[in-house]
């Protein structure tokens, strides 16, 4: 009985020695996920996609939505990387793996990211061409098109921010999470993934299609590369292209 109970604490012991942070430090991160819809209804985060895009009552929804946005998305970041650290066994630097040490190496990911970013809005371009036709018109997404500079300036931080954030923790604290916890590169993807989709669930259900490409354009990019730098790059300047073409033109 004895040699039994030792042979299932060493399992379990094992299994809590997998991946790159605490099981604690996961569930903390997954109950972040789970409080997110919550406080976006209880702060009335997303009510600017029924407020009209002409009334100063849009701008302001805007900024308090990217608001809310930016303090979920650090907040993810500071779960990662405080868990990463307190478990030590992957540094910040190795987790976002590659190297700009040499010129050339940050002239090949800003060259790779910049390929990615115009296949993202190819892609982006014909997958809303196609799925607007089955798309409420009063869809959020359709409010989340800059009006005015402030509201270009809100966008762009949250879309910058995203573009990091998001790469950092579920390309790479999530990734390596759930590989290591599955023992599968695949399955742990497709988790991550599938999480990387349900937190994007405010832009409609039929916008959860592309969101669910290109998570897995990132997934392939970051694992072919072994970093997530250009995904951070392709991934920022995808999501604050709008704002940017915006600023451009009005500044």
């Amino acid at each position: 009985m004895g040699s039994i109970q030792q042979q299932t604490q060493a399992i379990r012991d094992s299994w809590l020695r997998r991946g790159i942070a605490s099981p604690g430090n996961f569930a903390l991160m997954l109950g972040t996920f789970i409080l997110f819809p919550f406080a976006a209804r209880w702060t009335d985060a997303f009510k600017f996609g029924s407020i009209d895009l002409d009334s100063p009552l849009h701008t302001r929804a805007i900024v308090r939505f990217c608001l809310f946005l930016l303090v979920f998305e650090w907040a993810w970041f500071l779960i990662a990387w405080f868990g990463i650290r307190r478990f030590g066994k992957v540094t910040f630097a190795e987790l976002v793996g590659g190297s700009w040490q040499r010129a050339s190496r940050v002239f090949v990911d800003v060259g790779i990211a910049l390929g990615v970013l115009v296949v993202l809005l190819v892609l982006g371009t014909g997958m809303q061409q196609l799925l607007s036709r089955f798309e409420a018109p009063s869809a959020p997404l359709h409010s989340m098109v800059p009006r005015n500079v402030l509201e270009a300036s809100a966008f762009l931080a949250a879309a910058l921010t995203a573009g990091f954030v998001e790469e950092f923790v579920f390309r790479g604290y999530l990734q390596r999470q759930l590989t290591a916890w599955s023992g599968s590169v695949v399955l742990g993807s497709a988790l991550q993934i599938l999480l990387f989709i349900q937190g994007h669930y405010f832009q409609g259900l039929i916008r959860l299609i592309p969101v669910g490409v290109f998570g897995l354009l990132f997934t392939l990019l970051a694992l072919w590369r072994k970093s997530l730098r250009p995904g951070m790059i392709s991934h920022g300047l995808g999501d604050g292209f709008s704002p940017i073409l915006f600023l451009v033109k009005h500044i």
